[in-house]
């Protein structure tokens, strides 16, 4: 096997259970926060909202430092940091006794990030070219599954074992992932391989990158800046359009005039969308690889903004799903595309900090989009929420459609590399 096969999927089970043990704390949040001393629902509520919003804001904060360390010591090296980290944190939030000590650790949890955004960034760079848009889009698939089967693997633990053994199980997810990553994973370009010496994680970067090498880089990532702003907005845009729609999906289910099963209703039309993204990201990466990802995404923005009108005036929960699912399918050449664009826009030497910042637009979406969506909707009622998410996806499109004449021939013709 290939050694970017063998990455790909080894980063794919590790991508999986760091995005499912960050999501599996999500559906007995509130319950944990009532067991460690906060009584009142209001309370909780407002304690639970806390807990889960610190984790995406220190993600966001602290990502473009994980990655310019990336770019110096290793890719590897900065996943084998993160699942340390995530595993040791993670265990410790099943052995907290006040919410307080709850809040520091996500805290602590978000700080500790970095992983996908590595292994992005390593599976871009070890990737050859022609293969890369259908790998970024494989390793997507396991991001998703980790987020739409990270709260239902959550409630099952916490339902059979209790809500504290569950983070201890998550903990040992993420510890039998950091393993493979650790041995499995080969990481080759300007880094010296793994050796085990002390300090174990040996890496080095290498000597040979000399200042004029340095500086060229630097401008072309000047260069290509207005471009990577507007597809970090891409990412910014997919999340929150995402996460504001969770505040109110449950709400929205109960105005169809839903008599029972309410909320298994709402987690189908989770699943729905993420399933879309799961079966189409790979086939429409394979499709960007061979005839250009700057069009892919285009359309893809396109088709999302069309098909999040009428989600504002459906009344049958079933349609809904099925037009959540059509979504979802779009959204799967959303993030591929986005990616291979950076890789193609970015040199070698800053792709661990441009994979950095986009992980961090990702998690500022998931914290406005929370907000958002429960504002709209409870300023001016859900539908709202759809409509507007609507707009700006269109407005989205036309940016990016504005720059078409200066990204296409530069990701058409070469990718920025800085030659030794």
């Amino acid at each position: 096997m290939n050694a970017w096969k063998r990455n790909l999927y080894i980063l794919w089970f590790g991508n999986f259970f760091c995005t499912a043990g960050f999501s599996m704390i999500v559906p007995f949040l509130p319950l944990y926060v009532q067991e460690l001393g906060i009584h009142d629902e209001k309370q909780a509520a407002l304690w639970s909202a806390m807990i889960f919003g610190i984790n995406h804001v220190m993600v966001a904060l602290v990502s473009p430092f994980w990655g310019r360390l990336s770019d110096k010591y290793g890719k590897k090296l900065t996943m084998i940091r993160s699942g340390i980290g995530l595993t040791i944190i993670i265990v410790c939030m099943g052995l907290v006794h006040t919410p307080v000590q709850l809040l520091l650790l996500r805290a602590v949890f978000g700080m500790m990030a970095g992983f996908s955004a590595a292994s992005a960034a390593l599976v871009a760079t070890e990737t050859p070219s022609s293969e890369v848009g259908r790998a970024l889009g494989t390793l997507q698939t396991g991001q998703v599954s980790g987020q739409l089967l990270g709260p239902l693997l959550g409630g099952l633990i916490a339902e059979w074992l209790g809500m504290r053994p569950s983070f201890f199980l998550t903990g040992l997810f993420l510890l039998i992932a950091t393993v493979l990553v650790l041995f499995g994973v080969k990481e080759t370009g300007t880094y010296e391989r793994f050796r085990f010496q002390w300090p174990l994680f040996a890496f080095k970067p290498n000597r040979s990158r000399n200042l004029e090498r340095q500086s060229s880089a630097n401008r072309e990532l000047v260069k290509q800046s207005p471009v990577l702003l507007l597809l970090f907005g891409s990412t910014f845009f997919i999340a929150a359009s995402f996460q504001s729609i969770s505040p109110i999906l449950t709400l929205y289910v109960k105005s169809m005039q839903i008599e029972e099963h309410v909320e298994l209703m709402a987690g189908l039309l989770f699943a729905s969308s993420a399933l879309g993204t799961v079966l189409s990201a790979p086939y429409l990466g394979r499709w960007g690889d061979r005839h250009g990802h700057l069009p892919i995404l285009l359309v893809c923005l396109l088709l999302i903004s069309l098909l999040y009108i009428p989600q504002a005036t459906i009344s049958n929960p079933w349609l809904l799903m099925g037009t959540r699912f059509l979504t979802g399918l779009c959204v799967g050449g959303l993030v591929p595309s986005i990616s291979s664009l950076v890789r193609r826009l970015v040199p070698l030497d800053s792709q661990g900090r441009a994979f950095a910042y986009n992980t961090s637009a990702n998690s500022m979406g998931n914290v406005a989009g929370a907000l958002f969506g429960g504002l709209m909707a409870s300023q001016f009622g859900i539908p709202m929420v759809f409509y507007s998410i609507a707009g700006l996806y269109l407005l989205h499109l036309l940016l990016l459609a504005s720059l078409y004449g200066r990204v296409d021939p530069v990701v058409k013709t070469r990718e920025i590399r800085v030659k030794s």
